[in-house]
């Protein structure tokens, strides 16, 4: 059954809150994907877009992880964009409200993320966003997604009907595959990860190899050298630091702590 584009942005309108309490709490889920989007992503690249970007908080990562980039959300819920633009706006981040449809946004980008994101295509629209992917994406860009597995929805169909959202698809390698090769790329990586359960998520990478380059394996590092070793600061601040983050840009009675 066809679901309407105005439901989808009610439910999302309706769950602005849990991302924004996601932000503050922590979210699991979206540390382990920052992993992967960290490691995969070209070096220094110029410019950004994350579809679905919510509230806006992994654009705001991405663009203090790449401080020169230009990044770019989208989103389909107003309310969510609201939020963001009030939060992490500036100069070098910007929030388009609205669906991908052909000039919504102008690439190329360096990097394209998809954080729980691609699930929610139905079949049948899929060709079409990777046709806009592939006009986004630049000739060296990756696009980088994270998604529940198909084990993971089976899960929730049978047990927790009450957290599948209005379209909810299978993705597996198959899936994957027909994107790299719509979007002019290769499958760089496809790999299963825990969040909850043994599995549950997965994290994949399309983009094109340049050149063949060789690999250096790194030696693990003597005594004196762990010693020296320093943590970097954490790339997100702390709760309270994020709490009062979001009172100072939304005011005091928009965000309750749980």
């Amino acid at each position: 059954m066809a679901v309407s584009t105005s439901s989808v942005k009610d439910y999302y309108d309706a769950h602005t809150i849990d991302k924004l309490r996601g932000f503050v709490e922590g979210n699991l889920r979206v540390e382990i994907a920052w992993e992967t989007i960290a490691a995969w992503a070209p070096n220094r690249p110029k410019r950004i877009l994350e579809i679905g970007c919510g509230v806006g908080d992994i654009c705001w990562r991405m663009r203090r992880r790449w401080p020169e980039s230009e990044v770019v959300g989208l989103d389909i819920s107003a309310r969510s964009i609201e939020t963001a633009r009030r939060l992490f706006g500036d100069e070098k981040l910007s929030f388009v409200e609205g669906e991908l449809k052909p000039g919504t946004v102008h690439g190329p980008f360096d990097l394209i993320v998809l954080m729980d994101v691609y699930e929610h295509i139905a079949q049948a629209e899929r060709p079409a966003l990777h046709a806009i992917l592939r006009e986004l994406r630049s000739p060296e860009g990756r696009i980088v997604l994270a998604f529940p597995t198909p084990r993971h929805l089976a899960h929730l169909r049978a047990n927790e009907p009450e957290c599948i959202q209005p379209i909810d698809e299978d993705v597996d390698v198959d899936v994957l595959q027909v994107l790299a090769r719509d979007t002019a790329s290769e499958l760089l990586l496809y790999r299963e990860v825990g969040v909850w359960h043994e599995g549950d998520y997965a994290h994949a990478v399309t983009g094109v190899r340049t050149g063949w380059k060789g690999v250096r394996q790194p030696r693990p590092p003597g005594l004196l050298a762990r010693l020296l070793q320093r943590k970097p600061a954490p790339l997100v601040p702390d709760r309270e630091k994020r709490l009062a983050y979001v009172r100072a840009r939304l005011g005091e009675g928009v965000y309750t702590a749980s």
